[in-house]
């Protein structure tokens, strides 16, 4: 595994100094001196997966997001990023059975058509995933070439990756009054970051609106339960299974949430704020 360990790092390299040419900063690629050297067992393929996933789908999310979303990225790199994401769902995932039959074909092709026993097969294991994901590197490099002697292109991965998703949060938390403890806050940052690593600016947008409506969105979805049963709501204003059912709760949660109030007295409080922002549909 040598020769594509070594050929792998190059290829981040190449990769990081594009990126660094287009937005100003390298891409993060340290953790390519202490990359996985070899593998014997099933362990340390395993320790492979994890660093290709974390590399792949946590450090530069924001950067395949941006080269996935805004031109069509070769077939490799995409075909890498499903079978990556399969291989490290099969290990954290003992119930996934889709993932889990993932692992087991990959491993097998991986060894000429056996399931992977012996310190050879794990060791064949390691050299396609690496082959793989120098695969899909190239193609990324290729297509940072190709769109860095473009300024549109150096200009939309610069927005992408130059707002800080973490500074947004924190200051739409502050907006809105909220204090948030670290595992709160690394919930809302994740949840910011997996809508922003696939969204595509459009005309007139702007990378911290955009972010900001994220993060308000994901902060304020944290809702306490209603003091009675969604579908007696539903019943009672006669939306049960129509378009309204979903703008209905989402009034009903914020009665409940200012009011304080409960049983009779809270429903009639909804279904005359109901009333008064659609009356049409109390008719």
């Amino acid at each position: 595994m040598h020769d594509e360990v070594q050929e792998f790092q190059r290829s981040c390299r190449t990769l990081s100094e594009g990126r660094r040419i287009c937005t100003g900063e390298s891409m993060d690629i340290s953790v390519i001196e202490s990359w996985p050297s070899q593998v014997r067992s099933e362990a340390e393929f395993g320790a492979l997966v994890s660093a290709a996933y974390k590399l792949w789908r946590e450090n530069w999310k924001l950067d395949l997001g941006f080269l996935f979303g805004l031109r069509r990225a070769d077939g490799p790199a995409r075909d890498f990023d499903n079978l990556i994401y399969q291989l490290r769902t099969a290990q954290q995932h003992a119930d996934n059975s889709e993932a889990i039959a993932r692992w087991d074909d990959w491993t097998t092709d991986a060894c000429g058509g056996h399931i992977p026993v012996a310190e050879d097969d794990w060791a064949a294991c390691g050299r396609a995933l690496m082959v793989g994901i120098n695969t899909a590197i190239g193609c990324l490099c290729r297509l940072v070439a190709d769109g860095r002697r473009q300024e549109s292109f150096r200009q939309a991965w610069q927005t992408k990756v130059g707002e800080s998703v973490a500074g947004v949060v924190t200051r739409v938390a502050a907006d809105l009054g909220m204090y948030l403890r670290p595992a709160q806050r690394n919930h809302h940052l994740r949840e910011v970051e997996r809508r922003w690593s696939r969204y595509r600016l459009r005309g007139g947008e702007t990378a911290a609106d955009v972010l900001a409506s994220f993060a308000e969105r994901s902060l304020v979805s944290g809702m306490d339960a209603l003091p009675c049963s969604y579908q007696w709501i539903l019943d009672e204003l006669r939306v049960l299974g129509t378009a309204d059912a979903v703008a209905v709760l989402h009034l009903a949660h914020a009665v409940a949430e200012i009011s304080g109030t409960t049983g009779a007295t809270y429903l009639k409080l909804v279904e005359s704020t109901w009333a008064a922002l659609r009356p049409d549909a109390t008719r």
